[in-house]
């Protein structure tokens, strides 16, 4: 029996063995955060969501919702997850448009959410539909995507890689994502190429929006027998010493951390990108989502979460990491900066469970780890943030119902906004450390803070991830993708990552949310995808490595 005071809040989940929707609590129990579900049919589950509960139920309170899509694809009919395509229910606008560029891979791992070439599938999508696709979620509105990302299989088993990007850059993309295993890359001449796809035309300072999304597990040959199946460890060094050969300052190591598998490498990994933080500025850990059906009794000691990664991370940099936010704590203040400038503010609405991240400084001297908790306090930044968001709200719903006043129009309107805007910056300012706080503590203290303090009062996209390249900044993130077991329908209707596949019965493009598309689509529709579709044999242009 549930002590109904333990109950941190209830939602929607799935029975892992027949994928029906059923009610959820999640609970606080002996220092630790559970799901708890029942199916009339399979019976009771329980799943471990993390160990830090008290971290948990603060991350609550910064649950927002987003910007409904104004296009949807499919109607309502089943309800979530079941409608995905995606429905008007779904909460937040997509700002990752994420597609299986190829289903061919050059590895067979064990630990993969698309598992393709071991399935025998070699499908895949023709240069036009991936350009429909992509043009398609360019085309939602009231905010589209402001990122692509390429997935797979392994993306670069395809020649045409390059002009991909080029199309995509045309339609509008911000950033370009390649999610790959690192192998092809270190072909310089390949990796260049690459570069050069991602740099706009007229682009006034030749800035490549191409970033390499790249796998890594850890510094061990013997973790890349386990999670890849072969050692590939002096691939993924060659790819980061290509990359310091080219010049390239923007990459994102992404381990896929699996239980009594290699969690004992990630503070390895940490330092790794430490060390070579002239070429990364992004570490994207990702615990394993226990794809597949397992012994419901053994599944809690077989569950890592982001709350251990975090344990970890702190305990060996003595605090330094400091809390991790949840990914939405940003998006009041970024809806803000988006009024004062007139100018659509990019989607940070997600779940708050769904990841979690924080800023660090890397001394390029001393290799130290500064928090950002050292320049600004965070805490304060974001009540004040949150204030001035209901006003804003408040002022775009006066704006929308007519209500503003005669000197509230026209010249009058943007001289009141300036003024708003010139308080809430002073508002916001008063959270900054004083310098003589932050001096000693950093080689170039001035440099930091004036880059920091810049990039404060400008939240767009570009101008976020051009702050993290070439400025000794590790974005350190913690995102654990939802399975059968622990699947949460209300982080999946405010997913951000969207998948994209032109359908074949209906000839019409759908978006999956992320989750909901690995936990309970996938299969259906690279069934629906095989079927509808005359299979190419392609021969192998890379062999798995020896």
């Amino acid at each position: 029996m549930i002590n109904i005071s333990n109950i941190i809040k209830k939602t929607q989940s799935l029975c892992p063995e027949c994928k029906k929707t059923i009610d959820a609590d999640i609970i606080e129990k002996e220092n630790e955060v559970l799901m708890i579900k029942n199916c009339k049919e399979h019976g009771h589950f329980e799943d471990l969501l993390s160990i830090n509960p008290e971290h948990f139920k603060w991350s609550q309170k910064y649950r927002i919702d987003g910007q409904k899509v104004d296009n949807p694809c499919v109607p309502t009919k089943n309800g979530c997850p079941n409608d995905c395509g995606a429905c008007p229910n779904h909460m937040s606008s997509p700002a990752i448009a994420i597609v299986d560029v190829t289903y061919r891979c050059n590895l067979k791992c064990p630990i993969c959410f698309a598992n393709a070439e071991a399935k025998g599938m070699n499908y895949e999508p023709s240069y036009d539909e991936l350009i429909r696709i992509f043009k398609h979620m360019r085309a939602i509105t009231p905010q589209p995507p402001v990122c692509a990302m390429f997935a797979g299989g392994e993306p670069t088993m395809r020649n045409d890689l390059a002009d991909i990007i080029s199309e995509c850059i045309e339609m509008g993309f911000l950033q370009i994502q390649i999610a790959t295993n690192g192998i092809r890359l270190n072909n310089i001449d390949y990796f260049q190429e690459l570069i050069d796809a991602g740099i706009p035309k007229n682009s006034k300072d030749g800035r490549s929006r191409t970033v390499i999304y790249l796998q890594f597990d850890g510094i061990e040959r013997d973790t890349y027998l386990k999670t890849r199946g072969v050692d590939i460890l002096d691939k993924k060094l060659k790819v980061v010493e290509n990359a310091r050969a080219l010049d390239f300052q923007n990459m994102i190591i992404v381990p896929t951390i699996a239980k009594g598998v290699n969690d004992h490498e990630v503070t390895n990994i940490l330092q790794f990108c430490i060390d070579n933080i002239d070429v990364i500025n992004t570490l994207m850990y990702q615990p394993m989502a226990m794809c597949g059906r397992y012994d419901k009794d053994k599944l809690k000691e077989m569950r890592i979460t982001s709350s251990h990664l975090a344990k970890d991370l702190i305990e060996y940099t003595n605090g330094a990491v400091g809390k991790t936010y949840p990914l939405p704590v940003i998006s009041k203040f970024a809806k803000c900066i988006a009024w004062f400038s007139d100018q659509p503010p990019v989607e940070f609405t997600c779940s708050q469970d769904c990841g979690f991240a924080n800023f660090m400084f890397v001394d390029p001297k001393t290799k130290n780890l500064i928090g950002i908790d050292e320049f600004i306090d965070s805490e304060e930044f974001l009540d004040t943030s949150a204030k001035w968001y209901e006003r804003v709200e408040r002022e775009k719903k006066w704006e929308r119902e007519g209500k503003e006043g005669f000197l509230e129009r026209g010249i009058f309107k943007r001289a009141r906004k300036e003024m708003m805007r010139a308080r809430f910056f002073a508002d916001i300012s008063r959270h900054l450390k004083p310098i003589r706080e932050v001096m000693g503590k950093f080689s170039n203290p001035m440099g930091i803070i004036s880059n920091f303090a810049g990039t404060i009062f400008n939240t767009s996209w570009e101008a976020s991830a051009n702050w993290l390249v070439g400025n000794n900044i590790l974005l350190v993130g913690l995102m654990h993708f939802q399975d059968l077991y622990n699947f949460d329908v209300n982080r999946v209707n405010h997913c951000l990552v969207h998948y994209g596949y032109v359908d074949p019965a209906t000839d019409t493009v759908r978006q999956i949310p992320f989750c909901a598309m690995n936990a309970i689509h996938r299969e259906r529709i690279e069934d629906e995808l095989e079927a509808g579709k005359k299979m190419v044999q392609y021969v192998p242009e890379l062999k798995t490595p020896e």
